[in-house]
Formats: C-alpha cells, sequence, structure tokens
C-alpha cells in the first residue's frame, strides 16, 4: 500500500529537479501540518499529508530547512496566553516600553473565555483582556463595549412616563488561531460578529478570510481599531443623552512560551 502511495504521489507531482522525500510525524495531523506549511513554501514545492508522515517535494537545499519546520512544529500541543488592550491613547512603542499602562486594574466580567481588567490613567482608558488558549484553537475577542440604548415607558402610580439607559452586549470583535514556530507566533486574524439564531441562541460567524501575521512570541502587534460610544442620560419625562465617541487602538501580543 505504501508502495501505491509513492508512486501515485510521484505521478502526480509536475516534473522538476527536486528531491522526493517522506517526513515521519508523531504528534500533530498531518493535514494540519501541510496546511502550516503551504504559505511557506516557495514556486514548484509541494507537501502532501499521507497517514503518519508528510511527502515532501522541493529543491534538496530546501528539504533540510522544511524537515526543521515539520520538527518544530511537530511537537505537543501548547497552552498560549494571549493579551489584549484596547486603549484611546496608548502606542505600540509605549507597550514595548511598559510604560503609560501602570494603574492598578481590577477585574472584571468574564468575556471572550478570559479575563477582561478596566483601569484609566495618565494614557487615558484602556482595557485589558487576558485570555488562555490551546495552539492551533481559536480565541474570541470581544471589541468594545456594551452600547448604551436609551429607554423610555410609563410606570407607577399615578403613571408617569419615565426614561433609563439599556446596555446592548458587545456582538462583534476578532477571532484569533495562534500557532508558535520555533520563537515566533503565527497568528491566524478575522473579523467575527454575534447574531441571534433562529431559536434565539446566539451563534459567532466569521465575516471574512483570515489575515496571516507572523511576529516573535511576545511582541506587541496593532490589530485595528473601533469606535465606542458614552452616553450620559436623565430620568424622567425630559430624557437627555450626550453621546461621546472615542476611537479605541487594539493591540495584541501572545506571550513568549517557554524556553523563548
Amino acid at each position: 500500500m505504501t508502495k501505491i502511495w509513492m508512486l501515485a504521489l510521484l505521478l502526480w507531482f509536475p516534473p522538476l529537479q527536486a528531491a522526493t522525500v517522506t517526513i515521519p510525524v508523531s504528534h500533530r495531523p498531518p493535514a494540519e501540518l501541510a496546511r502550516i506549511l503551504a504559505p511557506l513554501l516557495e514556486r514548484d514545492e509541494a507537501v502532501v499529508p499521507v497517514p503518519d508522515a508528510l511527502v515532501v517535494k522541493a529543491p534538496e537545499g530546501r528539504v533540510g530547512e522544511i524537515r526543521r519546520l515539520v520538527k518544530q512544529l511537530d511537537r505537543p500541543l501548547r497552552t498560549l496566553t494571549i493579551r489584549v488592550i484596547q486603549s484611546d491613547r496608548l502606542t505600540r512603542d509605549e507597550l514595548e516600553a511598559g510604560g503609560g499602562f501602570s494603574a492598578t486594574l481590577t477585574e472584571g466580567p468574564i468575556r471572550a473565555r478570559g479575563h477582561v481588567y478596566r483601569t484609566e490613567s495618565d494614557r487615558g482608558v484602556a482595557e485589558a483582556q487576558h485570555l488562555k488558549v490551546l495552539e492551533g484553537q481559536p480565541a474570541f475577542i470581544a471589541v468594545g463595549e456594551e452600547r448604551p440604548v436609551p429607554r423610555i415607558w410609563v410606570g407607577g402610580q399615578p403613571p408617569a412616563v419615565m426614561g433609563g439607559i439599556a446596555y446592548k452586549p458587545v456582538t462583534s470583535g476578532f477571532r484569533v488561531v495562534p500557532r508558535v514556530v520555533g520563537c515566533r507566533v503565527r497568528l491566524e486574524i478575522a473579523p467575527w460578529s454575534q447574531r441571534a439564531g433562529d431559536l434565539g441562541d446566539a451563534r459567532i460567524e466569521v465575516r471574512s478570510a483570515a489575515t496571516v501575521v507572523e511576529v516573535p512570541a511576545g511582541r506587541w502587534i496593532e490589530l485595528g481599531g473601533s469606535d465606542r460610544a458614552g452616553t450620559v442620560a436623565g430620568g424622567g419625562i425630559g430624557l437627555r443623552q450626550t453621546t461621546e465617541r472615542r476611537h479605541q487602538r487594539i493591540f495584541l501580543r501572545v506571550d513568549p512560551p517557554e524556553g523563548c
């Protein structure tokens, strides 16, 4: 059976001056490893998953490099720590330097499979999320705050018109899938939104294809930005509200794994 596999693969590959080798794998599914390696291959190189191995066709000078990549990737999965900060003033350089975020953080509600913290300092309002995720599994990061929605109703005895503010939960954010390659981290990043299903249950939908970036572990990157709206309102018949918008920058980093 193995000979049949090899013959079929050799016939499938286009003829070129290259070596064809089989690299055994022990810890990760071959199809997953082939998917991770695909963006790293050069033209006329190919990696095909077979049971318990990868069949690689590449120039002899590249086979050793691909073999080293497979060795780095083919290991037990790690639990990674992802940190996210949303701020209206902090910059990536300030985060790298460790400045501007020294205020004491108070633990808030759990959101997006982790903990959310919030602080105000001389560098403006900042919110930090601390997430733990298994390598190769998605982390869903909420962006923004609960949105204020004015409400007016009639109640009391005698009846009177009253007003207040209800808060709608965050319904959008980023999906991040981290993978470690040596002491670097490959991140698949895609926007997501949460939508109510037919039976009223909420489901998460990814709205576009993922962007892939590779950075050194422990390095902050900027994901993008979001607009936040804050509302202040008065009660009673004369309901008044004032909305202030802030543009928040969103930063993310993956803590260096053990050994880096």
